[in-house]
C-alpha cells in the first residue's frame, strides 16, 4: 500500500511539475512581443525612397542621353578615320588611330565613373533611409514595448497585427519626405 501511495504521490507531483512548467513557458513566450517590418515595402512607398528613385533615375537618364551623343561623335570620327586609312601614309594614320583609341579610352573611363558614382550616390542615400528607419523603429519599439522586430522576408507567416510597415511608412513620411541625392562623378 505505501508503494501504491507512493506512486500516487510522484505523478501527483510530476503532473503538477509538468503543469507548472507548460503554465510557466506559455507565459514566458506570451509575455513576449514581436514585430515584423516588410522593408520592400516601405523601400517602395515611402516618399524619401520615391524621392531618391525619382533623383537617381533622372540623372541616369541624363547620363544615358549624354553617353549617346557622345557615342554618335565617336562613331562618326571612326568613321571618318576609316576614310582617311586610303589617302594618310601609314604613320599619318597610326597617329590619328592612337589618338582616337584614347578618345575611346577616354569615353569608356568617363562612363564607368558616372556608374560608379551613380551606385555610390544610391548607397548613401540608401543609408540616410536606413538610419531613419532605425530610428523610427526604435521609438515605436520603446513605445510599444516590442522586444524583436523581424524582417519580413525572414517570417514564413504571421499575423498581421504584429506588422509595423505602414505605422514606419507614416513616421518616415512625415520626418524625411525626400532625400538628396548627391552624384559626384
Amino acid at each position: 500500500m505505501n508503494s501504491i501511495y507512493k506512486k500516487k504521490r510522484l505523478f501527483i507531483f510530476f503532473l503538477f511539475f509538468v503543469f507548472f512548467n507548460i503554465t510557466y513557458i506559455s507565459n514566458s513566450y506570451s509575455q513576449s512581443s514581436i514585430a515584423v517590418l516588410d522593408v520592400l515595402t516601405m523601400l517602395k512607398d515611402s516618399n524619401a525612397a520615391k524621392s531618391m528613385k525619382e533623383q537617381l533615375d533622372k540623372t541616369a537618364k541624363q547620363y544615358t542621353e549624354e553617353e549617346k551623343k557622345q557615342a554618335k561623335e565617336i562613331q562618326k570620327k571612326e568613321e571618318e578615320l576609316l576614310r582617311q586609312k586610303k589617302t594618310l601614309t601609314p604613320e599619318a594614320f597610326s597617329d590619328r588611330k592612337n589618338t582616337f583609341e584614347k578618345t575611346v579610352i577616354e569615353f569608356n573611363k568617363k562612363r564607368e565613373a558616372k556608374r560608379t558614382a551613380l551606385a555610390k550616390a544610391k548607397r548613401e542615400s540608401m543609408r540616410k533611409i536606413e538610419d531613419a528607419v532605425e530610428k523610427i523603429v526604435k521609438e515605436i519599439q520603446t513605445a510599444e514595448k516590442i522586444d524583436v522586430v523581424i524582417k519580413k522576408t525572414a517570417v514564413i507567416l504571421s499575423e498581421g497585427s504584429i506588422d509595423i510597415t505602414s505605422k514606419v511608412i507614416e513616421k518616415l513620411n512625415k520626418e524625411v519626405s525626400t532625400i538628396d541625392v548627391n552624384v559626384t562623378p
